[in-house]
């Protein structure tokens, strides 16, 4: 009898946990991860640019996106952080900060130093065109900016 009560105590604290558990998820489903820009496009000019060598990343988890570098292979402990907020195929990212590593974030307040990254406003609005397991595709009014998942 005394078995039987352990067990019983046992399975009921563990629905107890289980019930209790809340499983929180970002509802970016295949968006999130590691992703290699491959590719920038040029929309006014048609013009093509394989930017696999640049070694540029976008990492995005949660209501976050990363973007590193790398300079000869080598991270630098340096990149831009951004929020961002995911409306079906919109994309907008805002509160651009610049990430070091060992010291504070800091601000963007000049869009210029984005621009090399496909950010052309502080506040970019980023329509998705493709989605899937491997690939990504991100366009905005001045370039079309293609990735692959790293």
């Amino acid at each position: 009898m005394e078995k039987e009560m352990r067990k019983i105590v046992y399975v009921l604290t563990l629905c107890a946990i289980l019930v209790s558990c809340e499983l929180e998820t970002s509802g970016n489903k295949e968006l999130d991860g590691y992703w290699q820009m491959c590719q920038v496009d040029t929309l006014s000019t048609e013009g093509v640019a394989d930017t696999r060598e640049a070694l540029v990343y976008w990492g995005v988890q949660g209501k976050l996106l990363q973007i590193r570098f790398s300079e000869n292979g080598n991270y630098l402990g340096e990149g831009f952080m951004f929020r961002f907020n995911r409306e079906g195929t919109i994309l907008t990212l805002s509160s651009p900060v610049r990430h070091h590593l060992y010291e504070t974030d800091e601000p963007i307040e000049d869009v210029e130093e984005l621009k090399p990254f496909g950010i052309y406003d502080l506040e970019e609005v980023l329509t998705l065109e493709v989605l899937n397991d491997n690939d990504l595709v991100l366009s905005n009014d001045v370039v079309r900016l293609h990735f692959r998942r790293y």
